[in-house]
């Protein structure tokens, strides 16, 4: 026990130390929660910075990403890109009068479609006819038309017509009587070649109320 200064009342030890512990425990919580207070700051923080490289990251690689896809499309041949070759060659059925003229030629034409002609040793050619039917018979100028290499014979096919037309090309379609028309033959062809002849044939035929009768002929113009 402990007297006061000045005569005052008695002051009992175990109250001192009573309160001694009262503010050492207030003091203890006060330095906990400044502590608490100053992680939980640096998490945050530490949190922001990680959110805001992270973000920075995606950025980057998308953008990387768009540049690369950019510089692919810049660099890569157009889809469907073809080379039509010139030709001008020309044969005339003197009986009937008709002419047909190859005027262009395209190897290797890339069908969506039919792209397994390719895969497998094969290739669809196209080749570009203006044909003049003569004004005496009926009938037009209708083929058939054939596309030949080492002796074997490809007729000509509409399997690829619609892609001919998304294409911005005319399908044949043969005149009649009197006319002219232009337009664009497909050739399927399962062993590919260095080279073709195209191959125009008259069937034989009669005339009509007469014993006029023309016999079997074709034609042939040398394809480059």
């Amino acid at each position: 026990m402990c007297t006061a200064a000045g005569g005052g009342a008695p002051v009992d030890e175990r109250d001192t130390v009573h309160i001694r512990t009262m503010i050492a425990t207030a003091a203890v919580a006060l330095l906990l929660t400044a502590c608490s207070g100053e992680e939980s700051a640096e998490t945050d923080a530490a949190s922001t910075a990680s959110a805001s490289e992270t973000s920075s990251a995606s950025e980057a690689s998308a953008s990387e990403s768009s540049s690369s896809e950019t510089s692919a499309s810049e660099t890569s041949a157009p889809a469907g890109e073809m080379e039509e070759v010139e030709v001008g060659e020309s044969v005339e059925d003197p009986e009937l009068g008709n002419t047909v003229e190859v005027t262009k030629i395209v190897r290797d034409f890339a069908s969506e479609d039919f792209a397994n002609i390719a895969e497998d040793g094969g290739e669809i050619v196209l080749v570009e006819i203006d044909a003049k039917a003569g004004d005496e018979f009926s009938g037009g100028v209708n083929g058939p038309f054939k596309l030949r290499a080492d002796g074997t014979d490809s007729s000509s096919t509409s399997i690829v017509d619609d892609e001919l037309e998304a294409a911005g090309m005319t399908p044949f379609d043969g005149p009649s009587r009197g006319e002219e028309a232009t337009g664009w033959l497909a050739f399927q062809v399962n062993t590919r070649a260095d080279s073709y002849e195209f191959v125009y044939t008259r069937l034989a035929a009669k005339v009509i109320g007469s014993d006029k009768t023309f016999p079997k002929e074709e034609w042939t113009i040398e394809l480059p």
